[in-house]
């Protein structure tokens, strides 16, 4: 490995297991005699176990939930008919089914061809992805710009509230770009940077561990491209030869505006912790805010339980898109979740009260009801604590809780960081196929994302949203189909269970 100026460090990662072409195992203290011979200050660390433990993530709580619930459901379908076992997994965001004798062969079928040193075939075994990711992490090893062909410019801005993995896509598309020898030129403080001139060219050794920083370091407002400043960009734009912008629905705003005569392709990449962009199940920081959400919840759930039946009304951020509310209430075990897709009445209210009192009663001593900001214009935090305040007089007692910005900070999650260079490489790759037609129009102005276990380039045009309420459009949201779960998830013990324990 050459060492760099550029670059004040190396991270070299190895697997338990690696070995060589010829079978040979690869250890640690090899690597760092032909590094140290190398002239490098070599230090080794072995993480071991630390790896195993700690808490476990909103994605893992989610997973484990999706993935019981599933279980279940084959062990029910299995008393009903001579269902044959099955191994239950996740195929991007999606829970599969697959023969369990198909999986186990798979499996086993590795280890065989490792003996038999054909590399590619058990590379193949590990999925689709993993040979892609392989040659992605190969990409962001650069620390310089390579020697190429062609030196193609790539305008990078981010439009809307920040959200943590915006660094880790910009520091992505600079590696890919790099790794082609291509370079990017990042517009600060979003639309005001682009209008302004107020950029620069960004080099992989100034973003080399952008990774694990929150928010955004290039700056990013909520200013959006109008026909008023639309001749000015324009006028910018003539010196890139793609464009790619990290946001919500005001970067699809101001693409709006952009795509009626596009001068080159331009990306939406989606990155806003509500999760609300049309033509992706995930944007951008919704992961990072599903773990800020778990770690605060629990801390009031600590508090809970030091306190005989007590009920937290929890307010959680979102806008008018209520996926926090529903994936952090799977994640935290709520009793009840509130959300704008689905207006909640009285009689609903009602009946989650009776549900609380009722598990109070079984000898569960703690209620979590979580909310969207958004949920109902008349049932608030305020109204909503007040409710079961009244109801459950003698039986409970209520606070109320609004977590706020908490929900947009921390460094970014090891989901939204993987997401994030996923896009950023799918840009790429469909930037290579897209560059060098003669004119370009409004299907060159997409917003690339995940739906289902597909990676999809939806043009602007063809984005199914309510942008008033800036929701994407009913049907796409995959995610209110796991709502039902909340219920089920907080079911208290049966009665004559807590009998047998007095």
């Amino acid at each position: 490995m050459k060492s760099s100026s550029s670059k004040r460090f190396k991270l070299v990662i190895i697997a338990e297991g690696a070995v060589d072409r010829e079978g040979k195992a690869i250890k640690a203290d090899y690597v760092k005699k032909v590094l140290s011979d190398g002239g490098m200050d070599v230090r080794v660390t072995v993480l071991g176990h630390v790896q195993r433990g700690g808490q476990p993530t909103a994605f893992d709580r989610i997973l484990g939930s999706r993935l019981g619930c599933e279980a279940a459901k084959c062990a029910i379908e299995g008393l009903n008919k001579d269902m044959p076992p099955c191994f239950i997994s996740l195929n991007n965001s999606e829970i599969i089914r697959l023969p369990l004798m198909e999986a186990i062969e798979r499996t086993l079928s590795v280890k065989t061809h490792f003996k038999n040193k054909d590399w590619e075939k058990a590379q193949e075994l590990r999925g689709s992805r993993f040979g892609k990711k392989l040659m992605i992490s190969k990409m962001l090893s650069v620390s310089e710009i390579q020697p190429h062909e062609t030196n193609r410019k790539i305008g990078v801005l981010c439009i809307g509230a920040p959200a943590p993995g915006m660094n880790s896509g910009i520091r992505a598309l600079v590696k890919i770009a790099a790794f082609h020898g291509d370079t990017v030129r990042v517009y600060y403080e979003g639309v005001n940077g682009l209008i302004s001139g107020d950029s620069s060219i960004l080099t992989p050794a100034q973003c080399e561990i952008w990774a694990m920083i929150g928010g955004c370091s290039i700056g990013s407002s909520r200013k959006t491209i109008t026909e008023e400043n639309l001749p000015i960009v324009l006028e910018r734009l003539k010196s890139l030869d793609a464009l790619v912008i990290l946001g919500g629905f005001e970067a699809i705003f101001s693409c709006q505006v952009l795509c009626k005569a596009p001068p080159l392709p331009i990306y939406i990449i989606p990155a806003t912790i509500s999760n609300n962009v049309p033509g992706s199940d995930f944007s951008l920081g919704c992961d990072t805010a599903l773990n800020s959400i778990v770690r605060a919840v629990d801390s009031i759930k600590q508090s809970a339980a030091s306190t005989r039946k007590r009920v937290f009304v929890i307010e959680l951020m979102g806008g008018n898109c209520g996926y926090l509310t529903v994936m952090s209430g799977i994640a935290c075990g709520a009793d009840a979740v509130y959300i704008p897709e689905q207006p909640v009445g009285i009689d609903e209210l009602q009946a989650d009260v009776s549900r609380v009192i009722d598990k109070m009663e079984r000898g569960v001593h703690r209620g979590i009801i979580m909310r969207n900001e958004a949920s109902s214009p008349h049932y608030k935090n305020d109204f909503v604590t007040a409710l079961y305040a009244e109801e459950g007089a003698g039986k409970f007692i209520v606070r109320s809780n609004i977590l706020g910005h908490i929900q947009q900070g921390y460094s970014p999650s090891p989901f939204d960081r993987c997401v994030a260079t996923q896009f950023a490489c799918k840009v790429y790759r469909n930037l290579e196929k897209t560059l060098g037609k003669e004119s370009y129009g409004p299907e060159d102005v997409v917003v690339v994302g995940v739906i289902g276990s597909n990676t999809c380039f939806t043009p602007i045009c063809e984005l199914e949203m309510d942008a008033k309420r800036r929701v994407p459009g009913h049907a796409s949201l995959s995610w209110l189909k796991l709502k039902p779960l909340i219920p089920i998830l907080s079911l208290p013990p049966p009665a004559e269970e807590k009998e047998m324990k007095d």
